[in-house]
């Protein structure tokens, strides 16, 4: 397999896996809805319907990257083959980022699932880059809790618990406030919970704090 094929199938398998855990994820552990939210259950499984759809789409598109690139010369790929890697890198947090978006601050009191939930919500309405309290958050990226606290990638962070993302201001704002969605979930869930949205025309995330490192994994050949 040549390194343009290589790169390009990566491409694919990676992000086809990043929708997957993500949707896995975000249908574990949901707080309980009540009878005050059996209403809004249609609106969140439109949502999960639609999220799919666009999936199927993206990698449809991509399947389509990679046969052009297999037509193509070499030289003639290059430039989308380089495209394609800085994409990888921002995805994997391998970079510093910068771009408009949103600040979602949570004042305390929640748990380490809740705060999972909201960031597989953030990531479901189109986040590019999202981090949690300074910590660069990727697929790897572990939100748990012991005896300290919260923790990500186990370091533990202090409330309030800051989520930065970059993306459409207007469009997470809008899918974040909606209601039935995580952000209305909590409200309900803790009454007098301090939670606000609002959007920034710039934000610079940082890249990962410790690089990833393939110990046993071998490319075939």
């Amino acid at each position: 397999m040549s390194l343009r094929n290589y790169l390009a199938l990566t491409l694919v398998c990676f992000l086809l896996g990043v929708g997957l855990v993500a949707q896995l994820r975000a249908r574990r552990a949901q707080p309980p809805l009540g009878a005050a939210y059996s209403t809004d259950q249609s609106a969140i499984l439109g949502s999960l319907v639609v999220a799919n759809a666009e999936l199927r789409n993206e990698i449809q598109k991509l399947e389509g990257e990679i046969q052009a690139y297999e037509r193509a010369p070499e030289r003639a790929v290059l430039p989308q083959m380089n495209e394609d890697l800085r994409a990888m890198r921002i995805v994997n947090g391998q970079v510093q980022v910068v771009g408009p978006g949103v600040e979602i601050r949570v004042a305390g009191g929640v748990s380490a699932v809740d705060l999972q939930d909201l960031l597989n919500e953030v990531r479901n309405v189109g986040a590019e880059a999202i981090a949690l309290n300074g910590f660069r958050l990727t697929i790897r990226s572990a939100l748990g809790s012991d005896n300290r606290g919260i923790t990500v990638d186990g370091r533990v962070i202090e409330p309030p618990f800051v989520f930065q993302a970059i993306g459409d201001p207007a469009t997470m704002s809008t899918a974040l406030n909606r209601r039935g969605g995580v952000l209305d979930l909590l409200r309900g869930g803790y009454p007098g919970l301090e939670l606000s949205v609002k959007t920034v025309s710039r934000v610079t995330l940082p890249p990962v704090r410790e690089k990833y490192r393939f110990v046993l994994a071998r490319v075939v050949k």
